[in-house]
């Protein structure tokens, strides 16, 4: 039996890294999709991770993690320097977050082994989180949690 109940470990994780949200897990899709939607001002984002659910077919598909900003008078787009991952072929159980330095790929785990966290942490203003995928496998679905904080008085996430 668990020390905590489950309130209470959902409590630490909160203020340890954030508030979660869900995405169910998707088909990869060719094109810019949003994944996640920002409302009401800035959030801290302190952690995404996204998990094959079902393999990837062998389908040359890279990843890419960008943000549309859309607080301003015409809405701009920004790749966050999050370079291109490249997934074809991947098993369920792999997973992908953030990378250590600005400016790099995302981490890809080895096999189905633990995903790295690092302590990068990125300002996103009001707008969607996307995924930009170089082309749609016949099959492969990726599920998408992510982890923030609110800057702006009534700012949050959810699923797109």
């Amino acid at each position: 039996m668990p020390i905590y109940t489950q309130d209470k470990r959902n409590a630490q994780a909160d203020v340890t890294l954030g508030l979660r949200v869900d995405r169910a897990a998707a088909l990869v899709v060719t094109g810019t999709n949003n994944i996640f939607t920002i409302t009401g001002g800035r959030v801290l984002l302190t952690c995404l991770l996204g998990e094959i659910s079902v393999q990837i077919a062998a389908t040359a598909t890279t990843l890419q993690i960008s943000s549309l900003r859309t607080d301003v008078t015409t809405p701009v787009a920004t790749v966050l320097d999050i370079a291109s991952a490249d997934i074809q072929s991947m098993a369920p159980g792999r997973m992908f977050t953030l990378p250590d330095a600005v400016g790099s790929a995302l981490t890809i785990s080895t096999g189905s082994s633990a995903a790295l966290v690092t302590k990068v942490r990125y300002v996103i203003p009001t707008g969607a989180l996307r995924l930009v995928a170089s082309a749609s496998p016949a099959t492969g679905t990726v599920k998408w949690s992510v982890w923030y904080w609110p800057i702006d008085d009534g700012a949050y996430m959810s699923a797109a």
